[in-house]
């Protein structure tokens, strides 16, 4: 009875030290595969306006929990970012615009999860194209 005691208790000690971990990676992993889906969506509008040599844009919404791809005035796509993150951004009124040549402003997405920034997608000035950052 002792040992079965014994082995119980190191296994929920063991347990009990293993979980964070466990938990941390998951969130971790959850954010970078948003944050590389959020990538392919930039890349996707840039692509598309390309094409189409139309003006093509990404909007953030105001509380940065959903974002759209418009052409103009149609919506391509809309999208709803993680339960418990949401993206905030440095562009004017979060709207990220790729000219008809495929041309945008560099400029930030941040990725917040509590207020702080858990990762950024960096948009390179004139290519536009995305480069994806994890903060530690």
């Amino acid at each position: 009875m002792v040992e079965l005691s014994l082995t119980l208790a190191l296994a929920g000690l063991l347990t009990s030290l293993a979980l964070p971990a466990f938990v941390q990676w998951g969130d971790r992993l959850e954010q970078e595969q948003f944050m590389e889906l959020f990538s392919e969506e930039i890349r996707m509008t840039q692509r598309e306006a390309s094409v189409r040599e139309e003006v093509t844009f990404l909007q953030l919404d105001s509380k940065g929990r959903k974002y759209s791809i418009h052409r103009g005035k149609e919506r391509l796509r809309e999208a709803k970012v993680p339960a418990r993150y949401r993206l905030d951004s440095n562009y004017p009124s979060h709207r990220l615009v790729f000219q008809p040549s495929g041309q945008a402003r560099g400029g930030t997405f941040r990725l917040m999860k509590n207020g702080k920034t858990v990762g950024r997608i960096v948009v390179q000035v004139a290519s536009g194209r995305p480069r994806v950052e994890v903060v530690p």
